[in-house]
């Protein structure tokens, strides 16, 4: 979590400095292509079905919780009941990337940087980039084909909710539609198309029709991070 969360900081990034007038220090500096695209890189890792995949022969060290423990805020959720969800838990992780990478703010700054310097890792090829690493692949392995719909529809819902958000610049609005149109042709051609292709056209389909009501179906809430251990946190000393 933390490390994707500093990942992604990078990618729209700027080095900069709280600078007194003639200091001496770096104000701001954009920082360098090869470190946003290896940063972009990085973050796919965190998107793969063989990352996000539990071990099948692992599965089996989730059994139900036994009566009188009841999940708790470091528990995943997911859809199956009371059983462990590990479809879930990949859809929950693969947002979290989503929600970091495609932050709108985060896409604006790649506008910018990428029109005073053409070298720069622009939005077009983010979004490529991600096309290319989720819709474009499919897997023999039927649990690794179901995880990768799951990150494949959560790219999808992202793009979306850019093309039509408060936050998002007119750039960045036309940039996640294009994206969309080069989702929505491959669902129609047989030997591109992911499973679930009819699925997928009919979301994009409705919001097609009415963008102003299309709302974001969140993932399973991610359990909480840090500080990790005891809801109750208070320590006093010579009570």
């Amino acid at each position: 979590r933390y490390q994707t969360e500093a990942t992604s900081k990078l990618i729209g990034g700027l080095d900069y400095n709280y600078a007194v007038k003639g200091d001496g220090q770096l104000i701001t500096k954009v920082l360098e292509s090869s470190v946003q695209r290896e940063a972009l890189n990085a973050l796919l890792k965190t998107l793969s079905s063989e990352t996000l995949a539990i071990p099948i022969d692992k599965l089996s060290l989730f059994p139900p919780r036994a009566y009188g423990y009841e999940r708790t805020r470091e528990s995943f959720t997911g859809k199956t009941g009371i059983t462990f969800d590990p479809l879930s838990a990949a859809n929950t992780a693969s947002d979290m990337t989503f929600i970091m990478l495609l932050h709108p703010e985060r896409l604006n700054r790649l506008i910018q940087q990428k029109s005073i310097d053409p070298n720069q890792l622009g939005l077009e090829e983010v979004f490529q980039t991600l096309i290319n690493n989720t819709f474009k692949l499919k897997y023999k392995n039927t649990y690794l084909n179901e995880i990768q719909n799951i990150v494949n529809a959560n790219l999808l819902k992202h793009l979306m909710n850019l093309s039509i958000s408060d936050h998002s610049s007119f750039q960045v609005k036309a940039s996640a539609n294009n994206a969309i149109n080069t989702i929505s042709r491959d669902l129609y051609d047989k030997k591109k198309a992911p499973e679930y292709a009819a699925y997928y056209s009919r979301l994009i389909s409705e919001f097609r029709i009415k963008p102003e009501k299309f709302k974001i179906e969140m993932a399973p809430k991610i359990p909480d991070g840090s500080p990790i251990g005891s809801d109750i946190c208070n320590y006093k000393l010579n009570e």
